[in-house]
């Protein structure tokens, strides 16, 4: 499957923005060439699901079996609920428009929105609170190995953690922001092919798409920004 125009468009701009995957043409975030698989192929056994509000809007909480935190949590962020509207990918096409992240892959629904809905909420939520540690748990590998070599670069080599290199990458002044982002994420779709994907999401009355990744049964956010889409 060709990448269009509006994905290429997506991975250049996080590439810009220094939070988009490491590691060449394997860790992008679009998938070339690939069959589009059913969401139905793909396990949710491997980690419980969020609560679902059973119509196809999830209601999240903490995602992907976080409960046992890595080294990395302190341990002291806590998920909010979170309710999203749902709705798929179709109502945020734009006529005439480059629709090509709102046609990416498959809509999933179910218990898959619900787990890929909440780890985008519990990361934004998790930076919002400044807790660096817990909001790594929630990124994919490549851009937490990149922000793991930022904060070793930061500090000449005496802390290598995700979370100094987010911390580094977060300006202190958004703070306000970044709360208000958190707390008003509208998820409306969630958009997979093979392992990567997009989250398409409403703040007030834009809307945004950021990428993701299914890790070892996980969904992981691989960018700290999403892009606008309309």
């Amino acid at each position: 499957m060709a990448v269009r125009n509006r994905l290429s468009l997506l991975v250049v701009a996080l590439a810009a923005l220094g939070v988009a995957s490491c590691g060449g043409g394997d860790d992008s975030t679009t998938a070339t060439d690939a069959k589009t698989a059913p969401a139905q192929e793909r396990s949710a056994d491997t980690a419980p699901p969020a609560k679902s509000n059973g119509d196809g809007s999830a209601r999240s909480g903490r995602s992907n079996g976080q409960a046992d935190a890595g080294d990395e949590s302190s341990g002291d962020f806590t998920p909010k609920p979170h309710e999203d509207s749902g709705g798929g990918a179709k109502q945020f096409q734009v006529k005439g428009g480059d629709n090509s992240v709102q046609e990416f892959g498959a809509e999933v629904e179910g218990s898959e929105f619900d787990r890929a809905s909440a780890a985008l909420h519990d990361f934004l939520d998790a930076r919002a609170e400044r807790e660096w540690a817990a909001a790594c748990e929630y990124l994919g590998s490549g851009i937490a190995k990149s922000l793991e070599e930022l904060a070793s670069q930061a500090t000449k080599g005496e802390d290598a953690s995700c979370a100094t290199g987010l911390e580094q990458m977060t300006n202190p002044a958004a703070a306000k922001e970044l709360r208000q982002e958190a707390a008003q994420v509208d998820v409306g779709s969630v958009r997979v092919e093979d392992d990567r994907g997009f989250v398409l999401y409403r703040v007030d009355k834009t809307v945004y798409a950021i990428p993701i990744e299914i890790e070892g049964g996980d969904f992981k956010v691989t960018g700290l920004a999403g892009l606008p889409l309309n």
